[in-house]
């Protein structure tokens, strides 16, 4: 696989995998009642704080497996099946479910400012929400091929994908009434749908990958003996 069919591969799963669209409701349900200028600060502390967990997972997180002598392989298989998980999940959700809860468990109505707010919602709404377990293994998991294949302009190209992605989570919570209205609920719905059979299909693709291997290693000794 080429280097700009790994980015472009990333950038889909790792869209696809913090989920704006479908978090929409969340934010909205968190900020119903702010003004405008709160609103768009809190946007801003989100999408730069999701920014950081990426950038610490995407720069440290081999190391961080290494340091606890988990193959690569091992990974691709554990994180494939939380994926492949995480997909389903996301298919057969009951929409708007999570929004609804989390709106219910918390006081919103008197909180006015930015800051005040930040500090409730960014656990659990920047993480585990945005960036939960499958954002981590994937950002893992593709900093993991770069360094494979000693690629550091996929590094940064990975790193410059995710500055984007993070700058569309940030323009899609601040124009989260926007894009309802014209895309309505079942729009919404119809689009986190679509994004969770994405990481389904790309979950099951690293375990394919991740048994592949672990076959061709285990098998490949034996031959050699043979020959």
């Amino acid at each position: 696989m080429g280097e700009t069919a790994i980015l472009t591969t990333f950038g889909a799963t790792l869209f696809a995998l913090l989920n704006p669209l479908g978090m929409l409701p969340v934010f909205m349900g968190y900020t119903e009642g702010l003004g405008p200028g709160v609103q768009r600060w809190l946007a801003l502390f989100v999408a730069l704080t999701v920014l950081g967990l990426i950038l610490v997972f995407l720069l440290a997180g081999t190391s961080i497996i290494g340091f606890f002598g988990i193959t690569l392989d091992s990974f691709r298989l554990a994180g494939g099946i939380l994926l492949l998980s995480i997909g389903i999940k996301i298919v057969t959700a009951e929409p708007g479910k999570t929004a609804r809860d989390l709106v219910a468990m918390t006081e919103l109505g008197a909180v006015a400012e930015a800051k005040s707010v930040y500090r409730r919602i960014v656990v659990p709404f920047a993480m585990p929400l945005l960036v939960g377990p499958g954002v981590i293994a994937n950002l893992i998991l593709h900093a993991g091929q770069a360094r494979a294949i000693k690629s550091d302009t996929l590094l940064i190209g990975m790193v410059l994908v995710s500055v984007g992605i993070c700058a569309l989570t940030f323009v899609i919570l601040l124009a989260g009434r926007l894009l309802r209205r014209l895309l309505g609920d079942v729009g919404l719905s119809i689009m986190t749908r679509v994004l969770g059979l994405l990481v389904a299909s790309i979950g099951m693709q690293f375990v394919v990958t991740g048994v592949t291997n672990v076959i061709v290693e285990s098998i490949a000794p034996q031959v050699l003996k043979l020959h």
